[in-house]
């Protein structure tokens, strides 16, 4: 009989910030209790349609069903950025910044007080000024407005998240509630993903390559997506924003940023992101690669856009898939190039996720996953510590009491 249990434990803190996390880590957890399971099997969802917990959930049922495996679903830190998984709008500072100067550059008198509260009657505004002929009819007002995430949190990017699936794992593995048809400590963990569910994978590999026997990607970044990092409305915010809408207001289209606490405004800063912050985040580092081979390679499936993938370029997934060959992983890449390579089930567009079947590429990689896996000696690995080198900082992730921790130190 299928078994469904949700667990919510202490995960990590925001280390890079010094900021202590108010959140506990929750996560579900699916499996037959009549079946010796052959492996844990993590999908972690990415931003949008996939994180619905209905969807998430029948996947998580028909995949312990099919294929005799424990499947984890982790709602991860800052899961919850987006208005359909709970978000909500509010103007940052610099929201309300770019918001006065655009009142100024419109002629319309600026309110005491500025906030979401004030758009509607903007709007309307704008109404009567493109009656009068003050303003052309098809102009549209192009403001920043910030995404206030479930749990009052906000956006680390993968770092925390990464640790998060990391810890859901070890969690698992120190309170089996399932039979295994081997020792726990060696029963395979197998991560799934799609775009930035994708790339928090290719993450946790990254931070605890002892644990990682098998990564099915479809569509990761190889690299840092300054998209959807909150970040870009400090740079241009149309250029960057993370999505744009016009349904909530006739005359106003907004640009929507995740709320985050670095910045790229002050270098003096401790919240500044710098160079570092974001080379321990590129999965694509020819020397955090290096480093991560000399510990059990897991094995790397991938499939990719290669002509209009907007988020994640190609040239990059094609030159990360290249490097962990060189370096004697297990890893392919399935680039899609052309119509002919869609089947309308399968795969259905030559667009960023190829708007691809989670459960058909799950029904075809997994058992062969599997099979590699079981008849390859498991590697156990004593040394639980990695440390790679970030421009100025050195970042240490180590297990210790059951939890992946990071430690991280000026380099001289």
């Amino acid at each position: 009989m299928l078994v469904n249990r949700i667990y919510e434990i202490p995960s990590c803190d925001d280390v890079e910030l010094g900021i202590k996390r108010e959140s506990m880590l929750e996560f579900k957890l699916c499996y037959d209790d009549e079946k010796p399971v052959k492996a844990v099997v993590f999908i972690v969802p990415g931003l949008g349609g996939d994180a619905n917990d209905s969807y998430r959930e029948h996947l998580a049922q028909f995949v312990a069903d099919e294929f005799n495996v424990a499947v984890a679903s982790v709602n991860y830190h800052c899961i919850g950025n987006r208005p359909q998984n709970g978000a909500t709008y509010f103007l940052d500072d610099l929201d309300k910044i770019i918001l006065k100067k655009k009142y100024s550059d419109i002629d319309i008198e600026i309110p005491s007080k500025i906030g979401i509260e004030t758009l509607p009657a903007l709007d309307a505004k704008i109404s009567r000024k493109k009656a009068n002929g003050d303003l052309p009819n098809d102009f549209k007002l192009q403001i920043p407005i910030t995404l206030q995430p479930t749990k009052n949190e906000y956006q680390n990017f993968g770092v925390m998240q990464a640790q998060d699936v990391i810890n859901a794992a070890l969690f698992i593995k120190a309170n089996p509630t399932f039979n295994s048809i081997t020792d726990i400590n060696e029963l395979p963990v197998i991560l799934i993903g799609s775009s930035h569910g994708a790339y928090i994978n290719a993450l946790a590999a990254k931070f605890a390559p002892w644990l990682i026997d098998g990564i099915i990607d479809n569509s990761s970044y190889a690299k840092l997506n300054w998209e959807l990092i909150g970040l870009g409305k400090e740079i241009d915010y149309v250029k960057f924003s993370e999505y744009f809408t016009d349904i909530y207001f006739k005359n106003i289209q907004i640009y929507a940023f995740t709320k985050t606490m670095w910045t790229l405004l002050n270098k003096s800063s401790s919240s500044y992101f710098s160079q570092a912050r974001e080379d321990i985040r590129n999965p694509l580092n020819a020397e955090h690669l290096k480093i991560q081979s000399l510990y059990p390679k897991p094995i790397y499936v991938g499939y990719h856009c290669a002509v209009k993938d907007h988020c994640a370029p190609p040239e990059e997934k094609a030159q990360l898939y290249e490097e962990l060959r060189n370096l004697g992983f297990d890893a392919t890449l399935y680039m899609i190039k052309d119509e002919s390579q869609l089947d309308g089930k399968f795969i259905k567009t030559l667009t960023h996720g190829l708007d691809m079947s989670i459960k058909m590429l799950i029904s075809k990689e997994l058992p062969p996953m599997l099979s590699k896996i079981a008849i390859c000696e498991k590697q156990i690995c004593k040394n639980k510590t990695v440390s790679y080198v970030a421009d100025d900082l050195e970042y240490k992730f180590f297990e210790e009491n059951g939890k992946i921790n990071l430690e991280i130190k000026k380099r001289n």
